[in-house]
């Protein structure tokens, strides 16, 4: 793909900052901008310290301790060291949205404001900015106890979803659960704990320590589409793609662990009706679900990087680039160039790993007299580049932390997309 570069007669590039961790957006945002020779200060513990693309480390409060990070970083914005912020996780986006009105004004136009962040990272109030829209979501109820908990779910009807309104005040250790009847929401029904240094933001948002209560739609399980892309403030949608979950981990509500790209015209119409609803800058991923009628159901917008924005660089379409050049003025409409091909997002010793196995499927079959056109699938990692190995190298051990059964699903779900020879694009 050709590498765009800051234009020469603009002067030195401005530094981005970028708060380190193991995470996909940020070493993905670290590729993107660092091979386009722009000067990025990380900041903090994590994996993208180490990238070649770093100017800058220095030591900070962790941005999930928001009563430490924001005085911080409010004092960092005022004295000049920061002036762009790469907005690569919930509490950095809203941190960054919360103190919107220090920074540079050409800057302010590539910041969502906060009133936009939070109807976007909190549930109730995107379901609400939704509905009123005309944007169609899952049944959701709101409670403050068991007993106002079951009569919301017996009017919704189970199966439901128990899961964290926002990531804001509770962490991002709690996951959504589905629970069936009334027995298991006793068990289950419950105050999340203030996760440590969001006291502050519990005092703002006391309700997100209750669970949301979601109706269960079972194309959770099988298919959730992602709209992807940049909104400029002045030019709206400049550009988007659609993609879909291969796999995700947990099965029923989890984060997407196989990401597949694919074109659908329907889908595309209904997730950048649902971003441009609710968003007037950044970059934005919108997952969708199939309703039971065959309507469309937005169930969630990330007003920020995403796991596998790594691929839509693949794809041609560099958000976190894209992004940068909207802190200076207008951007121009980008597409998904001609013959961008099939493309799927896995983690590092997954996307390592298949296609050793693919050729070596290959070769049983054409001993067989069975074979058939090699796979024309290109498979990108989802976390960090080959370019930038040693951030990818510590990512990928941290993601053998995760519990051997996300290990064992990945390898499962490679097996019967090999199987089946699955074709992109949906069903």
């Amino acid at each position: 793909m050709e590498r765009n570069r800051f234009p020469a007669e603009r002067g030195e590039a401005p530094a981005v900052a970028v708060f380190n961790n193991s995470w996909a957006p940020t070493l993905s945002f670290a590729y993107s901008l660092g091979r386009q020779s722009v000067p990025l200060h990380f900041y903090g513990a994590g994996a993208g310290r180490w990238s070649r693309y770093c100017t800058r480390h220095e030591t900070c409060p962790s941005p999930d301790d928001a009563d430490a990070f924001l005085p911080w970083l409010a004092g960092k914005i005022r004295n000049g060291d920061i002036s762009r912020v790469a907005p690569t996780t919930d509490q950095i986006a809203y941190c960054t949205a919360s103190l919107r009105h220090l920074f540079p004004a050409d800057v302010q136009r590539s910041i969502p404001t906060l009133a936009e962040m939070e109807d976007c990272l909190i549930k109730t109030r995107f379901a609400r900015r939704c509905i009123e829209g005309g944007c169609p979501t899952p049944a959701i109820a709101d409670a403050d106890g068991l007993a106002a908990a079951l009569d919301a779910a017996s009017r919704v009807g189970y199966p439901v979803i128990l899961k964290p309104k926002s990531h804001l005040v509770v962490g991002t250790a709690e996951r959504g659960i589905v629970v069936h009847d009334d027995a298991e929401m006793r068990a289950a029904y419950r105050p999340y704990g203030t996760a440590p240094g969001q006291r502050g933001l519990e005092k703002l948002y006391p309700d997100l320590r209750w669970p949301l209560i979601q109706k269960f739609v079972p194309s959770a399980q099988t298919r959730v589409y992602s709209v992807t892309g940049l909104l400029d403030p002045e030019r709206g949608i400049v550009a988007a793609a659609v993609s879909f979950k291969g796999d995700q981990w947990p099965p029923d509500v989890g984060t997407s662990t196989v990401q597949v790209a694919c074109t659908d015209e329907g889908v595309l119409s209904a997730g950048l009706r649902v971003a441009e609803n609710c968003l007037s800058a950044g970059i934005f991923e919108v997952e969708l679900l199939v309703g039971d009628a065959g309507d469309l159901l937005a169930i969630d917008l990330n007003p920020r990087g995403f796991g596998f924005i790594g691929m839509e660089i693949e794809r041609g379409l560099d958000l976190p680039w894209l992004w940068y050049e909207s802190t200076f003025g207008p951007v121009a409409p980008v597409a998904i160039p001609p013959g961008a091909g099939a493309v799927e997002a896995r983690p590092p010793m997954i996307a390592l790993w298949v296609p050793v196995a693919d050729a070596w499927q290959a070769g049983l079959e054409w001993l067989r007299g069975r074979g058939g056109p090699p796979s024309r699938v290109r498979r990108v990692s989802m976390l960090g580049h080959r370019a930038d190995p040693v951030p990818m190298l510590l990512s990928n051990l941290a993601f053998l932390r995760h519990p051997r059964n996300l290990l064992r699903a990945q390898l499962r779900s490679v097996r019967q997309s090999r199987a089946a020879n699955r074709t992109v694009g949906p069903p």
